[in-house]
């Protein structure tokens, strides 16, 4: 999935799904409470815990995590989140495939921090992705050396669980500027873990600021890890753009707007961020509230609509249900084949709600 694995697996192929290819001539325990987790449910149903999908956002004080997922998920403006309290305990947010992210409070010292007293087999199970806010304007080597304290107890659980450096409070600095603190954040935090020996396989950096999509896209790509059935999705997608001559196809959340899945062509910034506005201005217009049906009519709630890009490319978006969309981009030559995208995009739409029930 664009460098955050994935790839073609098992699942629906183009021959399960049915669809119709374009015309000829258009190609292509006490200590646990003080963090917000209950006590009781920690001891005594920690298999449970660790079966859950998961996202722990962590770092230090004030690194911006909490503004982050405020923005995500309770749709709250980058400037109200500027003067939040510190988080005193542990904060959920759920996606509705199931996956929760938790919003831990800021690591002072982690060998005399709540976080050295737990279990790291609580945040550090199978299906679980860690995101580590590093502040790229502030004491770097502070957040560093947390980072390398939870790496080391996260890593004596499970090796191979993906941390993902979020480098950011990146507004306001030059592009050279952010590449050269992306690159010094990533030779440091690579040197030491070999000099560890710890597992630097599934470490990512990404650059995010709360005031523009980065944040969005940063995340979406942690989720995508944990969404069930990852590729199958990515192979459906991929069946869809071949069937439909697409260019792009993303599953969005419409809710958070997190794509959840991509088609396994290389996803540029610019085409999630005009999906991401795109959706804005229907909310302001229009709204995407799906038409209220029984449960047995979802298929009448599909809205389609297709706006122009520059007349060269068009989009064309397809609700699957009240909480996702397909974000299709394409040549207008192809998105004016609105009998094939809409016959392909109703056969993608029910394979899809196989694996991701509303």
């Amino acid at each position: 999935m664009n460098g955050y694995g994935g790839g073609g697996g098992p699942g629906a192929g183009n021959n399960g799904i049915g669809m119709y290819g374009p015309p000829n001539g258009l190609g292509n325990t006490g200590p646990a409470a003080d963090i917000g987790l209950e006590a009781e449910h920690t001891v005594h149903n920690s298999e449970e815990q660790l079966a859950e999908r998961r996202v722990l956002f962590m770092g230090l004080p004030r690194s911006g995590k909490t503004s982050i997922l405020k923005v995500i998920f309770e749709q709250e403006l980058a400037y109200d989140t500027l003067s939040l309290m510190p988080t005193l305990q542990r904060t959920e947010h759920r996606l509705i495939t199931g996956i929760s992210v938790y919003d831990f409070p800021g690591i002072d010292d982690f060998s005399d921090s709540q976080y050295s007293l737990i279990n790291p087999e609580i945040y550090a199970g199978e299906f679980t992705s860690l995101v580590f806010v590093v502040d790229s304007q502030s004491d770097i080597q502070s957040s560093l050396t947390s980072l390398f304290s939870v790496v080391r107890s996260a890593q004596s659980v499970n090796p191979h669980i993906p941390i993902n450096v979020f480098i950011n409070k990146v507004d306001g600095l030059s592009d050279e500027l952010k590449q050269d603190i992306q690159h010094d954040i990533q030779q440091r935090v690579l040197k030491n873990m070999g000099y560890e020996n710890l597992n630097s396989a599934n470490v990512h950096f990404l650059l995010t600021t709360i005031f523009n999509e980065s944040i969005r896209e940063a995340l979406s790509k942690v989720v995508q890890y944990l969404v069930p059935r990852n590729s199958s999705l990515e192979t459906i997608l991929n069946s869809f753009c071949s069937k439909s001559s697409l260019d792009k196809v993303f599953l969005i959340d419409a809710a958070t707007k997190l794509y959840l899945a991509t088609d396994s062509s290389p996803t540029y910034s610019p085409q999630y961020v005009f999906a991401c506005q795109t959706i804005d201005a229907m909310d302001e217009i229009a709204g995407m509230c799906p038409v209220q049906t029984s449960e047995g009519e979802v298929d009448s709630a599909m809205q389609r609509i297709t706006i122009g890009l520059d007349g060269i490319a068009e989009v064309f978006i397809y609700q699957i249900n009240g909480n996702l969309s397909l974000f299709c981009i394409g040549v207008s030559q192809v998105i004016n084949q609105t009998s094939l995208l809409e016959f392909n995009g109703s056969k993608i739409a029910k394979a899809i709600r196989k694996i991701l029930p509303p």
